[in-house]
């Protein structure tokens, strides 16, 4: 058996991979029903299969480095070319197969379908490359996962899939030898010499890392040593807290809360004290990309929401520390209401800032398309409150597990997606659906408030 089949069980030798698979497959078949159903002018099937390869290509490439970083691997001979040959041989293989998916199209013959399925090779190539140099670049590459709604969304406004298409269809040549070039490329980098020794012995995340908690915090353990000063919670920061704690009757459930607070916001505020400028140029650059979509851009409402599912409540401990059931239910409490209030102010903040904006952008013209910049709908204040809650149970119930918890909640948005649950509420306001608006707030706290109660008061605490 060569050294090569030896890391190609790591597809199937892992029950996470097999689920991770049977995922991936499922979308597969969809993808596929998609192409084979539609004729070469339909816009926009094209780019499912390259986010795939995408995909595909990080998750790749995290196993490799879960290789790589292990300093046994190069006492085996000939092991040094595994990484270029186990990324090589996948990737092109399912760049292959997806590119025969072309000669099921109706409509073409074989003269118009070869050209076509190996510009749509080389397209499928070049986006797995690029999901695999991500991942041997950045230690924090599962943060890509968090780019493709944006770019789903701004497709419909952008039409992104359908400059993939005309470039597969009226330019094929020119397709074909940059995904020469990149293959090559690829190729090249993956044979250095040096990889071996710019890998060996490093903290890096890899392909499941990102559920493993001890892994996660080795890595910001690392990241804190680097930037000794990234946690430090600045003087000003640190009196207002210490006032408040203070000013309180020792051992109170007032003073427990604010010291929850402080432990909640203080390196978060310092941080953002520090990086204020860099944070609202991110901000501003993200408003003027998602003005130009239309009402989708409203989804700038929802992204918040899902960063709250990585929120400590600050329920469960395992150390002996003062507070009591009581005092960790209520301290839990406020500090969902002051998030959920916080974040409900800087998206309110952003919408306004996209009204202030509007008169100054100008239009765009694309492609003979036109590009309107349109502000966000203030009056979709209320979907934080609304959806906060709810991902505030997950994060409860999967406390142990914080990013099965944002999974989840990434899930359940999607579900609502593709029900139009959430998509409609996008295009409304809280003036044509008051009572609707103001009973499944009711609702949702309810339920947070009930779920909360119940796991302080009744159930182990300790971790």
């Amino acid at each position: 058996m060569s050294i090569l089949s030896v890391n190609l069980k790591h597809l199937y030798q892992r029950k996470a991979c097999w689920l991770l698979g049977l995922f991936l497959g499922f979308f597969t078949f969809v993808i596929l029903v998609a192409i084979i159903g539609t004729g070469k002018s339909r816009q926009g099937v094209l780019l499912a299969p390259a986010l795939w390869m995408l995909y595909a290509g990080t998750f790749t490439a995290a196993l490799s480095i879960d290789v790589l970083t292990k300093p046994f691997s190069y006492c085996l001979p000939g092991h040094q070319d595994v990484p270029r040959n186990f990324l090589s041989f996948i990737g092109l293989l399912l760049a292959f197969l997806w590119s025969l998916s072309f000669f099921f199209i109706p409509g073409l013959n074989f003269v118009e379908t070869l050209p076509g399925a190996l510009a749509a090779f080389s397209v499928f190539t070049i986006s797995y490359w690029m999901g695999a140099w991500i991942t041997f670049k950045f230690k924090n590459w599962p943060l890509i996962f968090a780019f493709p709604p944006l770019l789903i969304f701004g497709d419909r406004e952008l039409n992104i899939s359908g400059f993939i298409v005309r470039a597969i269809w009226e330019s094929p040549l020119l397709i074909i030898l940059a995904g020469i070039l990149v293959n090559v490329s690829a190729w090249r980098y993956w044979s250095r010499s040096d990889l071996a020794r710019k890998y060996c012995g490093k903290l890096w995340m890899g392909a499941f890392d990102p559920w493993n908690k001890e892994k996660t915090k080795k890595l910001v353990a690392e990241k804190e040593k680097k930037k000794p000063d990234l946690n430090r919670v600045l003087p000003g920061v640190e009196s207002f807290f210490i006032a408040k704690i203070s000013g309180t009757v020792s051992g109170s459930l007032r003073q427990y809360i604010w010291g929850c607070l402080y432990k909640s916001f203080g390196v978060g505020i310092s941080q953002y004290r520090r990086d204020w400028l860099r944070f609202f140029l991110a901000v501003l650059l993200l408003l003027c990309y998602v003005g130009y979509l239309g009402a989708v851009g409203n989804v700038v409402f929802l992204v918040p929401v899902i960063i709250v599912a990585n929120m400590n409540l600050n329920v469960y401990s395992n150390l002996l520390i003062s507070g009591g059931r009581r005092e960790r239910f209520w301290s839990a409490l406020t500090l969902a209401f002051v998030i959920t209030i916080f974040i409900t102010c800087i998206v309110t903040a952003m919408a306004m800032l996209t009204m202030l904006l509007k008169p100054l952008l100008p239009e765009l013209t694309l492609k003979d398309n036109s590009y309107v910049f349109n502000a966000l709908n203030i009056k979709l204040f209320f979907i934080p409150l609304l959806m906060i809650p709810v991902v505030l149970v997950v994060r409860l119930i999967f406390h142990k597990k914080p990013m099965l918890a944002m999974f989840l909640s990434v899930m359940l948005f999607s579900f609502l997606f593709a029900f139009g649950i959430v998509r409609q509420s996008l295009f409304l306001s809280i003036d044509s659906t008051p009572f609707l608006a103001i009973t499944l707030l009711c609702f949702n706290w309810g339920i947070f408030i009930a779920v909360l109660r119940y796991i302080t008061m009744r159930c182990c605490l300790t971790e």
